[in-house]
């Protein structure tokens, strides 16, 4: 009788094309709702998995709790080579740090493959506030104590985050409105339901042809081509809140170590795409692979760059 650990070495896409073609469908579970960047994200890797191995690839949406539900479903599914999970800066490394009683260990329960793609994000205000700079909002909410609220994807998330260190750092009175993805709040900030939103950036940009959102500033090193116009934060004189989201795929642990070898260089292959790169960027998702090991270091330093952050900021979470 073979063991479990051999049993395991021949999941999906270690398997021959043929045999591909007959297994059930290698599930990717993500954690907003259906239309945002991060469900594009996946649909895109998952086709690519399929024209590349024959594979077929479910995209498998588990939206709330920021994040929390998709996590624990991919940490409870067997660590068959069928089930891959899309994790974030959030899932995989602060919310430990931040929020209690999350329903899984980012450290214990996955298996790192590869960081996809990092994303910059924007920070917007309803274009009816009469704010046209960061200063100029900052100022006006000031003034305004309890007449801001501000959204998220959910618990948790970057936008969460930036939101609570403006809120705490600069002595704003904002209230947090989660949401189960970046859509629907992206709706409500049209709606004026919402004043500002710290979001990435792929929902946003067709939004602002229509002049019913305005962004004040965006994150990254410098300026981005689709919005020349706008200041870095840095540029704003908000550096300390210049952060950006990253995108990764993790498997269940336990999974077998070649699953994620093979895994992690199929994915790096697709990412390097010339196609898959340009598709990427018009979501405002840059390209930014790294394998499994390079993954794993650069999650143990983004632990540690965020310790510190909290540790120096006292920022803490609430609702």
């Amino acid at each position: 009788m073979p063991s479990r650990r051999a049993l395991l070495v021949a999941p999906a896409l270690l398997a021959a094309p043929a045999a591909r073609a007959q297994q059930r469908p290698l599930r990717i579970i993500t954690p907003f709702a259906t239309g945002g960047s991060t469900d594009t994200l996946a649909r895109l890797v998952g086709a690519r998995i399929t024209a590349l191995t024959g594979q077929a690839v479910v995209v498998e949406a588990r939206p709330g709790a920021g994040g929390d539900l998709a996590m624990q479903a991919g940490a409870a599914a067997e660590p068959d080579g069928h089930t891959l999970i899309l994790g974030s800066d959030s899932s995989l490394v602060r919310n430990p740090m931040l929020r209690r009683g999350i329903p899984y260990d980012p450290e214990r329960d996955f298996a790192p493959i590869a960081r996809l793609v990092v994303s910059w994000y924007a920070v917007a205000v309803n274009a009816a506030l009469p704010v046209r700079t960061l200063a100029e909002f900052v100022a006006w909410a000031r003034a305004n104590p309890g007449r801001v609220n501000y959204g998220s994807a959910g618990p948790g998330t970057l936008a969460h985050v930036i939101g609570e260190m403006m809120s705490q750092g600069l002595g704003l009175d904002m209230q947090h409105v989660p949401y189960r993805g970046a859509s629907p709040a992206l709706q409500d900030l049209v709606a004026g339901r919402l004043q500002f939103y710290a979001v990435s950036a792929g929902g946003l940009l067709n939004l602002l042809r229509e002049g019913t959102v305005r962004v004040l500033a965006v994150t990254g090193a410098s300026r981005q081509p689709a919005l020349p116009g706008v200041p870095t934060i840095a540029e704003a004189r908000f550096a300390e809140y210049d952060h950006s989201a990253f995108y990764s795929l993790s498997a269940p642990a336990r999974v077998a170590p070649p699953f994620v070898d093979q895994t992690g260089a199929l994915l790096g292959r697709i990412i390097a795409e010339p196609d898959t790169a340009e598709r990427l960027q018009a979501l405002a998702l840059d390209p930014a692979f790294l394998g499994p090991s390079e993954f794993r270091a650069f999650l143990a330093a983004e632990r540690v760059r965020w310790r510190e952050i909290i540790a120096r900021t006292g920022l803490r979470l609430e609702g």
